[in-house]
């Protein structure tokens, strides 16, 4: 590690918060010299007392020294610190007022940048519930997206684990420390997530406690990594609505599925759906919403080197408007206008239903058109 990663290091330990550790990378710069800083008027400004003391502590000995339990656990776990001027460092995040200066992170870093949703949903969610989340996250982990969720029990776990079980990519944003994982009965689950190419986030300090302040928090970088947010089931008072809403003022789309009028359980949802959100009751409705944003997914699909490859779907699953497009394929390349000319509809719906059909493997652009995947 080197000494820049080594000064943040020590600093993770200060238990920051986000707008502390922003006005630190902002102000003092990004080099080691921010610890010999810590006695200067601006350094004073930014840490309260507590934090200042437990700074000088930990410089009063060589930082390798100080802090050899958590270079430690951070050789036997194989995780990373990731600060704010790193190249992997999400771009994303900027939509945050105040990005995290740092996060922890224990395996597939690049997912942090690939095409994502987020899912939220009822902690105590209802067996049907359950059932959705995993149904929904799997069909979009096969076309491509990478799950976003908190590792909370309910909807969080049943989309981790619905992702997972399609060999698909997901991302738990922690709202503890990557050395603490909460809820312990997820612990097998964070390992699963691990083992099978995901990635653990945690902004926090490495063995920080699940308190309160910091699930809102978390919230914000659940919403921000993603293209949109799915709520798949909530109350009017839950923190999937601060999810939501965490993703409105940040530009991004956010799904709600409905539910009966009688599920308390979902009446957050209805509440979503009246003030803006789009009401979803089929994945490839968000995929179609989301579909010019996700060309860069589809470019990637059809490069030659690429690792990943397109997930196919059988005819059968697909809303009735991508069935009636695609049987107006033959055996030869057809063109987007007279595509638009037999379905009597504009460039961009169309254009959008054939970037949903590339990400399902079943058309692929080619020098004449686009033609069926047969």
């Amino acid at each position: 590690m080197d000494d820049h990663h080594l000064a943040w290091l020590a600093l993770t330990e200060l238990n920051l918060s986000f707008k502390q550790g922003w006005l630190l990378a902002q102000q003092l710069g990004h080099g080691p010299t921010i610890l010999e800083q810590q006695h200067t008027n601006l350094v004073k400004q930014i840490l309260n007392a507590q934090q200042q003391q437990t700074l000088a502590k930990l410089t009063q000995k060589p930082l390798p020294q100080s802090l050899e339990k958590q270079l430690l656990w951070l050789q036997q776990q194989s995780a990373q610190l990731l600060l704010f001027d790193d190249l992997d460092y999400p771009d994303n995040l900027n939509c945050m007022h105040y990005a995290p200066a740092f996060l922890w992170l224990r395996g597939r870093t690049q997912l942090l940048n690939e095409p994502s949703i987020a899912m939220v949903g009822a902690r105590a969610a209802t067996a049907g519930s359950m059932a959705m989340a995993k149904q929904f996250a799997g069909h979009l982990a096969n076309s491509g997206l990478t799950l976003v969720s908190g590792l909370a029990l309910g909807i969080d776990g049943a989309c981790h684990q619905g992702t997972l079980d399609v060999q698909g990519d997901t991302v738990a944003v922690l709202g503890a420390g990557l050395g603490n994982i909460y809820p312990a009965r997820h612990q097998a689950l964070a390992q699963r997530i691990v083992d099978g190419g995901g990635l653990l986030v945690s902004p926090w300090p490495l063995m920080a406690k699940p308190l309160a302040y910091r699930f809102p928090a978390r919230n914000g970088i659940i919403s921000g990594l993603s293209l949109g947010v799915l709520v798949v089931e909530a109350a009017l008072r839950s923190g999937s609505l601060i999810t939501a809403k965490a993703a409105m003022e940040q530009g991004r789309e956010v799904f709600a599925i409905p539910s009966s009028v009688h599920n308390t359980q979902a009446q957050g949802c209805h509440q979503l759906i009246r003030e803006g959100a789009i009401l979803v009751d089929q994945p490839q409705q968000i995929i179609t919403e989301l579909a010019l944003q996700l060309r860069p997914l589809v470019e990637r699909y059809q490069t030659p080197d690429t690792q990943k490859t397109p997930h196919t779907a059988f005819d059968a699953d697909l809303t009735e408007e991508l069935q009636l497009l695609l049987r107006l394929f033959s055996y030869d390349p057809v063109t987007v206008d007279i595509l638009c000319a037999q379905l009597a509809q504009p460039y961009n719906i169309v254009a959008a239903k054939l970037t949903e059909l590339e990400l399902l493997g079943l058309v692929r652009v080619t020098s004449a058109g686009y033609e069926k995947v047969y």
